[in-house]
């Protein structure tokens, strides 16, 4: 009896290391689509893809590539992503319909959009005539009536709109002919227009040729944040899967805040190739990870939080808000309801937060 107990335990232990119980961490990553622009907000979730954390959380991410912002959020139904990166404007847009909600800040763009003069121009002449702006150059003298080649209702625009107002100038007392970014840059090459306002990588391409910034966004004093924003649906169902992805995003954060540039080039410059088709030099590749802060769970927590009425990302998304309306891209009697900032939700963030 106790032979055929004994040979009875070796079988059960034979068959436990031949065919091992699953567990939940043996179970298949599920799958989740993810929406992006070719742009640096998409780095930190390739780079998390290439080295696997992904499957480390339990996901399996699919990154959709897309032309632009309206694009992603037009796509939202078609293509059923979960998470998203983009821009604020089409994010407050697509908030009006209550179909996503804005759960992080990818990054911020204000060191990454620039105005361009000529090298000879006299408008760099004059530097801080406004003391609240020291580091702008010119002034109402030496930029009105100035033609300035500007992409409408962008990043680029806004800046453009922020650095007049900082001169006590308007769209209305120079001359501005809208036209996307390369067509500008090659124009202004040309030797049409006085200024041209762009953002990286032509920026990069703008300094080759010689051209100078006569202001960067934060000169002007605003912020151009990239949102991360979760389909509202989606994330309802599988709220943990979202938590899941952002546990994935602050790893790479982490590893960007904590990782020279110099160390990332090759890297970046890989990844940039891959989803614009453009080759950035090693330099190149240092200056745009450098123009693209990220910030930490911790610093995305003080962003969200709103104990004081308002929080300071609500704060930027109303100034974005208040512009994109005065320029007619978001109707007036829309404004009100996307100064709620309902679609702005920490919800996330702080399920994924250290407890004390």
């Amino acid at each position: 009896m106790k032979k055929k107990l004994f040979a009875g335990l070796c079988l059960g232990l034979l068959s436990l290391i031949l065919c091992p119980v699953s567990t939940p961490e043996a179970a298949a990553p599920v799958p989740m689509k993810t929406a992006w622009l070719g742009e640096n907000e998409a780095f930190a979730v390739w780079y998390a893809k290439k080295h696997g954390w992904d499957k480390e959380v339990g996901l399996d991410v699919s990154m959709l590539r897309f032309s632009s912002g309206k694009a992603i959020v037009e796509g939202i139904l078609a293509y059923d992503w979960a998470v998203a990166g983009c821009g604020a404007v089409p994010a407050l847009t697509a908030a009006l319909n209550d179909r996503l909600d804005i759960i992080a800040v990818a990054n911020d763009e204000s060191l990454a959009n620039a105005l361009y003069v000529r090298a000879d121009s006299p408008i760099l002449k004059v530097k801080g005539a406004n003391p609240a702006f020291p580091e702008i150059y010119g002034d109402r003298a030496s930029v009105a009536k100035k033609l300035i080649l500007c992409p409408k209702a962008t990043s680029a625009h806004y800046l453009m709109t922020a650095w007049l107002k900082a001169l006590g100038l308007s769209e209305k007392d120079v001359r501005v002919r809208y036209m996307d970014p390369t067509p500008a840059l090659g124009a202004f090459s040309g030797g049409l227009g006085d200024a041209v306002a762009l953002w990286a990588p032509l920026t990069y391409e703008a300094e080759q040729k010689g051209f100078k910034a006569a202001a960067l966004s934060n000169h002007c004093g605003v912020s151009q944040p990239v949102l991360l924003v979760a389909n509202r649906t989606y994330a309802d169902k599988y709220p943990q899967r979202i938590e899941a992805f952002l546990k994935m995003y602050f790893r790479a954060v982490d590893m960007l805040r904590a990782t020279p540039p110099e160390n990332l080039a090759a890297d970046y410059s890989r990844f940039f190739k891959e989803w614009t088709g453009l080759e950035l030099t090693p330099e190149q590749a240092v200056q745009d990870l450098k123009a693209h802060p990220v910030f930490t769970l911790n610093e995305q927590l003080a962003l969200f939080n709103a104990a004081q009425g308002k929080s300071k990302l609500q704060t930027w998304l109303g100034d974005i808000a208040a512009f994109y309306a005065s320029i007619g891209s978001v109707r007036e009697t829309d404004r009100p309801r996307l100064e709620r900032m309902n679609a702005v939700n920490d919800v996330y963030l702080k399920a994924i937060s250290p407890k004390p």
